[in-house]
């Protein structure tokens, strides 16, 4: 059971036996995902299309998500290696570097709400799917 959750060093790590795995990466890529998806979401719900905001937010997340892959990427190069299967690491990271990016383009053919529905959907997935990356570099449900 989980009875805290305890700030140390920079991560936040859930006392009760479970592993430290929310980095300072991890937490800015899901913030990042998170208020794009909220701010596309809001903007769809409004009944706009993709417009400077949306799509500027998006960028900003592919931003991040580059820097993110980056950080692992620098990790293996230097010799560390992720505790889950780096097979499924590797393919949740090019999966969600391309997540974005295929997002604004499909925005661009479709300039209607739905589109700005896209991007939302796009920041929630990259949310999660960086949360997921996270837990398989430091093992936190590998048995």
């Amino acid at each position: 059971m989980i009875t805290s959750i305890a700030l140390s060093g920079g991560t936040i790590g859930l006392s009760g036996g479970s592993s430290t795995y929310l980095d300072g990466w991890t937490i800015a890529l899901l913030v990042t995902g998170l208020v794009a998806a909220g701010v596309c979401a809001v903007a769809g719900l409004r009944g706009h299309g993709p417009g400077r905001i949306t799509l500027g937010i998006t960028a900003v997340l592919q931003a991040v998500v580059a820097v993110v892959f980056g950080v692992y990427l620098a990790r293996s190069l230097g010799g560390d290696s992720p505790v889950g299967p780096a097979w499924e690491l590797w393919a949740y990271l090019v999966t969600v570097l391309m997540v974005p990016a295929v997002a604004w383009i499909w925005t661009r053919t479709d300039s209607s709400r739905w589109g700005t529905f896209v991007l939302a959907l796009a920041g929630f997935v990259v949310a999660v799917m960086g949360a997921r990356s996270a837990q398989i570099w430091y093992g936190v449900g590998v048995v």
